[in-house]
């Protein structure tokens, strides 16, 4: 087991094509292969957002982004890593930067319900941090229904609708 010294966060955005994208169960399955190939342990994948690219990245027009959080103790794995990612017909671009400075929680922010619970529990362990245990959001209070224009009671005569209009050019 590495020790805190040793292990290394990082933080990787793939760039894939939306067709792939389609098929998140089978990219996802990819995408982890290439993080796990050198050894790297995921702490979470989520597809972030799908947008129209700013100029075109090879025949591509449009991509689908994907985050990536893991944890590696060998620095040497990101090269072989990126290799694998240019060598994919899967991945259009990717990019890796470490990602020590994150805490487990503000990663929980960035994967929602995608991350793996069983290893983030356990790097926050192992990095000694201090992870308040998140509390179940509070209901929204009811709403009370939109009252609308009610009958006044007691016989009264409901205000006539006003027949001015704003001021005239005339």
């Amino acid at each position: 087991m590495p020790t805190p010294d040793d292990l290394r966060l990082y933080e990787a955005m793939f760039l894939v094509d939306t067709g792939d994208a389609a098929a998140w169960d089978d990219l996802a399955k990819h995408l982890e292969s290439i993080l796990t190939r050198v050894g790297a342990e995921v702490i979470g994948i989520t597809r972030w957002d799908e947008r129209k690219l700013a100029y075109p990245v090879g025949k591509h027009k449009r991509g689908t982004y994907v985050l990536a959080f893991f944890s590696l103790s060998d620095g040497d794995g990101i090269a072989e890593i990126e290799h694998a990612c240019r060598l994919s017909e899967k991945v259009v671009r990717m990019l890796t930067l470490r990602a020590d400075h994150f805490k487990i929680r503000d990663m929980r922010v960035q994967l929602g319900e995608d991350i793996r619970d069983e290893v983030a529990n356990r790097l926050v362990e192992l990095r000694g941090e201090t992870e308040p245990v998140p509390e179940a959001p509070e209901a929204p209070p009811e709403a009370e229904p939109a009252q609308a224009e009610a009958a006044p009671t007691g016989g009264e005569e409901p205000p006539a609708p006003s027949t001015e209009t704003g001021p005239s050019d005339e």
